[in-house]
């Protein structure tokens, strides 16, 4: 049996691949032009920090969006789709 192609380069190849709602995340990003930055919540006094899952700056027409880091991808997506549509977009 003949092998047409490493391991090594199978897994590397395997390891590059986004998840789905990466992918999907970043099309909302170009689509809207929107800056997502990672924000570490925990360190809010409360458990408040555990419960946000994203937040959105209204002022002057910003369109950067802040999500708790190490985020579910899923969790991510869901979370900047409902302030799109807050924002008044139809994503």
């Amino acid at each position: 049996m003949t092998s047409t192609g490493g391991t090594r380069e199978s897994a590397l190849g395997a390891l590059a691949t986004k998840h789905p709602a990466a992918e999907a995340l970043d099309v909302l990003v170009a689509k809207y032009r929107l800056q997502i930055e990672e924000w570490d919540f925990s360190q809010l006094d409360s458990d408040l920090g555990d419960r946000i899952m994203a937040i959105h700056d209204s002022r002057d027409g910003a369109r950067t969006i802040a999500v708790a880091q190490e985020q579910d991808p899923w969790m991510r997506l869901h979370a900047v789709r409902r302030l799109l549509i807050e924002m008044g977009e139809r994503p």
